[in-house]
């Protein structure tokens, strides 16, 4: 007689004691009484749902996982555009801060010259800085300022290592607070407009430089 088994989801049939055949399906309502069965069957749905349950702890796990990771990425690209903000904010301010800026540099200097005569002095002074190596000098300067650096002519030649001849003449062409160095090796223009052009030139570069940083962060 063709045997039959009651499959369960767990395992492949019904069983009874060990060293027991499986009961056939014709045996089975007089080898196993009704509420043996549903212990069985109880067994079997507990099972279930402690894998069940298992998987959603770990699906849970998984999405909290791929949340904080997805959370963090909006955090790290959200930090990103904010870094790039703060460059263009500062790249903007920098536009219109360093013109005025400098603007406002001219008027302090131009200002200065009205008030003190010994600004030209320090002005000068600082242009002879890059050639106090050098024996003959002869410097061309604004008529008004020609008094000043007559009176401080000796301050002036305190500036040179070893000085042999030193000059300095007017020439109409030179704005006041300017001059023009003339040594043995060369002419040096050190009128405003000149120095303040070396001074724009200078913030244009480093403007430039700012976009360039600024186009990499994009």
């Amino acid at each position: 007689m063709k045997k039959k088994f009651f499959s369960l989801i767990h395992g492949n049939g019904v069983h009874v004691a060990p060293e027991t055949r499986v009961i056939p399906a014709e045996e089975f309502s007089q080898a196993l009484e009704a509420y043996q069965l549903m212990e069985e069957v109880k067994k079997d749905a507990l099972k279930y749902k402690q894998g069940v349950a298992e998987e959603i702890e770990k699906l849970k796990e998984q999405a909290q996982k791929e949340g904080f990771e997805e959370g963090f990425k909006k955090w790290v690209e959200q930090i990103a555009k904010v870094e790039e903000e703060i460059i263009n904010v500062r790249h903007e301010t920098e536009k219109v801060a360093l013109p005025i800026a400098l603007k406002a540099a001219k008027k302090i200097v131009g200002r200065e010259l009205e008030l003190s005569e010994t600004a030209v002095v320090d002005i000068v002074s600082n242009s002879l800085k890059a050639v106090v190596t050098h024996k003959k000098i002869t410097i061309y300067v604004n008529k008004k300022d020609l008094e000043a650096l007559e009176k401080n002519r000796q301050q002036v030649k305190d500036l040179f290592e070893s000085l042999e001849t030193l000059i300095i003449r007017e020439r109409a062409d030179i704005e006041s607070g300017g001059c023009i160095i003339e040594t043995e090796g060369g002419i040096i223009n050190a009128q405003l407009e000149n120095q303040w052009r070396i001074i724009e030139n200078a913030f244009d570069r480093m403007m430039k430089q700012h976009e360039k940083a600024a186009q990499g962060h994009g």
